[in-house]
């Protein structure tokens, strides 16, 4: 009975219904603004997860949906310390699921990519930074997050991620990722419904500090409900709101690079559905029509993103920090100023335990490691960019726009060099390629791989 009953408790925590039930508990703490409760209650969730199951995948919607609704939680690193007691047990279920469930360790192609990025972030300053910073709480937390803590997580995923068809894999993949999609968006839509009265009276879009992570984590998710619609239309819908909720949430980066994504993943579906080409050309020139129609009373209504886009005291904060990143990696050529490094607070003060991030990836990399981080990056970059050109199809292509949609966001916002949950679903999303791509991705020699545990399953012998 007992065995039946785990058994049970396995398939539901791996089926669709568990997605659909965290939903439904994320909406219902984003609307109630119990924020701190809804954390405990799926940091339990997620435990229980890794208890029952060695289904990896199983936690990615809870944490997924959990770091959606705590971006509502800026700044607020007094209250979550509180906390810090949650270590314990979420130590004692990582390690139950270690040794209940140990796997083979399987290492592919991208981990030397990950090892590369550890390595710049870890030398970062080198000859530059004092003692004092590189082992400051701060720095030691985000250098081991995004360097050896990346290493962790892409070792554990690759060995943990539980090996079925390349259909199982991409389907339960896109629903997790539309949930996330559908939950920002629900998000921005009870916002402005319990904010419905100042809607109206303004004729404005709101304004909401977390309107950058929003916009971040549409720009991960939107590509995904365009891959399923290929096999139900309605989730065109979806994508469709996604990209609506970014123009109302007033983030100019949403506004900028999630129409650049959005535009991109309609000749997405366009080049990769065939079998509905001609009813998605038709959706696509009634939006355009429709877009056209009502865009006077659209760029009325975010007139206030597009006005920021312009203003210098909007940005003056952003070109301040990249004009320092400059004089940064001018400094210290080879290995920049590090992430210890907090000279720039005279510019843009960071929140408390947060970095004093150049808010552009590119202007990160060399103002906090030289040209040996350009060097690192450019290789994790080519690694990643290989990844898919090996196996191109319609789901490659969508985790493809999902990592180029964060990609452009980080031009202008901290980004991948945010650990949780940027980088962490970024690492986990080459994986799930990996697995998915199987042979054409394992077979090359160059890297450190399990050939065997790619060769397993006949659906994964590369030859479909």
């Amino acid at each position: 009975m007992i065995s039946g009953a785990v058994a049970a408790i396995r398939r539901y925590f791996s089926s669709v219904y568990f997605i659909y039930t965290v939903f439904a508990l994320a909406c219902i703490v984003t609307s109630t603004g119990m924020e701190v409760a809804g954390m405990l209650v799926f940091v339990t969730v997620i435990m229980l997860v890794l208890v029952f199951t060695d289904d990896l995948l199983a936690t990615t919607p809870v944490f997924l949906l959990l770091s959606a609704f705590e971006i509502k939680c800026a700044g607020s690193y007094n209250t979550y310390i509180n906390y810090w007691w949650l270590v314990f047990p979420v130590v004692f279920s990582i390690v139950f699921h270690v040794v209940r469930y140990r796997p083979k360790v399987k290492i592919g192609p991208n981990f030397s990519g990950v090892v590369a990025a550890a390595a710049a972030v870890s030398l970062g300053g080198l000859f530059k930074i004092t003692a004092k910073e590189y082992f400051s709480g701060v720095s030691l937390f985000y250098m081991s997050a995004l360097g050896i803590g990346m290493i962790i997580v892409y070792i554990s995923v690759s060995s943990y991620l539980k090996e079925c068809d390349r259909e199982t894999l991409s389907k339960r993949f896109s629903d997790i990722m539309t949930a996330l999609c559908l939950f920002c968006c629900f998000m921005v839509f009870q916002y402005y419904l319990a904010n419905m009265s100042r809607v109206l009276e303004t004729g404005k879009i709101l304004d909401f500090q977390w309107r950058n992570n929003l916009s971040s984590l549409i720009m991960i998710s939107m590509p995904f409900p365009f891959f399923k619609s290929r096999k139900n239309s309605i989730w065109l819908a979806a994508g469709f709101l996604g990209y609506f909720a970014m123009l109302i949430s007033g983030s100019r980066g949403g506004l900028i690079f999630g129409t650049v994504e959005f535009l991109f993943c309609q000749l997405m579906i366009l080049l990769f559905d065939k079998k509905h080409r001609k009813q998605n050309t038709i959706i696509l020139a009634c939006l355009a029509l429709a877009f056209v129609l009502i865009s006077s009373d659209l760029f009325s209504f975010i007139g206030k993103t597009v006005k920021r886009m312009f203003e210098y005291d909007e940005n003056k904060i952003r070109l301040g920090l990249l004009e320092r990143a400059v004089e940064d990696f001018r400094s210290n050529p080879l290995f920049g100023r590090g992430l210890g490094y907090f000279g720039n607070r005279d510019i843009h003060p960071s929140a408390k335990f947060s970095l004093c991030w150049y808010h552009s990836s590119p202007f990160q990399i060399i103002g906090s490691f030289g040209l040996f981080g350009v060097a690192c990056f450019a290789y994790q970059y080519i690694v990643r960019l290989r990844t898919v050109a090996l196996n191109i199809d319609f789901f490659t292509c969508t985790v493809f726009m999902s990592w180029l949609g964060i990609e452009m966001m980080s031009l202008v916002n901290p980004g991948v060099f945010c650990p949780l949950p940027y980088l962490l679903v970024v690492t986990f999303s080459f994986v799930v390629l990996e697995k998915y791509g199987g042979d054409k991705i394992y077979k090359s020699p160059k890297f450190l791989i399990n050939r065997k545990a790619a060769k397993s399953s006949g659906t994964w012998s590369g030859k479909d």
